[in-house]
């Protein structure tokens, strides 16, 4: 009689497996992207904490450097970039059509009194589903034109501050590098490029910009992971004390 109750548990047992095994297999999926995503993120974390965990006497040496340099060609430091309330409204309603953001990198660079004619944009609208590589990148030389040229990756689910930072930083290394200032070390220039930028003014945009974002995302039908992006290389920490240290240039 038990030998039956078993056989009858087993194949009872089987039926529930087969038949919610789409289920099951939804279920086992998504705990191992998740915990596979929560391990790559820990390893990021682990790789770019020296790199990123800036103390303060750091960031106040950037602030220094970033001061010398701006004071060597002649920019104040004590502006604040004010993004023109029309554009905002064009870049919102079109959810950052190429028109729009041109004309919003156009606007930053002139107040920066960069030349719009010797450097380009490249806008890539890329899903949110997918981790960027890099949120925005600026070239010196571009190999076909020999010309200057920024790079901007654009989500869906980017902020305004988001993409006015990614586009700030880029014309900042524009600023720099035309003037042949750099860092050997390309985190430390990424850093300073940062600090600049901030002085430059658009530290508001960059600390709502760089805030860290969490998204749950689907990869396939099955697979459920968590998302964590941030863009930039200063922490909000890092960016909060500059701003503070920036008052003591303001008139």
């Amino acid at each position: 009689m038990k030998y039956y109750i078993i056989v009858a548990i087993i194949i009872a047992i089987g039926y529930l497996i087969y038949f919610f095994r789409d289920y099951i297999t939804w279920f086992v999926n998504a705990l191992k992207v998740t915990h596979l995503n929560q391990k790559g993120i820990k390893d990021i974390q682990k790789e770019g904490m020296n790199k990123r965990n800036l103390t303060n006497e750091l960031i106040q040496k950037y602030i220094d450097k970033a001061k010398e340099n701006l004071d060597n060609l002649g920019i104040e430091v004590n502006k604040e970039f004010i993004l023109n309330q029309e554009l905002e409204r064009h870049l919102r309603y079109s959810r950052f059509s190429e028109k729009y953001v041109l004309e919003l990198f156009h606007e930053i660079l002139a107040y920066m009194k960069l030349d719009k004619e010797k450097v380009s944009l490249k806008i890539n609208y890329i899903s949110s589903k997918y981790r960027l590589k890099y949120a925005g990148i600026y070239s010196e030389k571009n190999e076909d034109t020999n010309e200057r040229m920024v790079i901007i990756n654009i989500q869906n689910d980017m902020t305004m501050d988001t993409i006015i930072s990614i586009l700030a930083h880029e014309s900042t290394h524009y600023l720099l590098l035309s003037n042949k200032i750099q860092l050997k070390d390309r985190i430390a220039n990424e850093c300073l490029t940062d600090v600049t930028a901030i002085m430059l003014g658009f530290g508001k945009y960059m600390i709502e910009g760089y805030k860290i974002s969490n998204k749950v995302i689907y990869d396939e039908e099955f697979h459920r992971s968590i998302k964590k992006d941030r863009v930039g290389y200063l922490s909000y920490k890092d960016i909060k004390y500059a701003l503070k240290q920036l008052q003591k240039y303001k008139k």
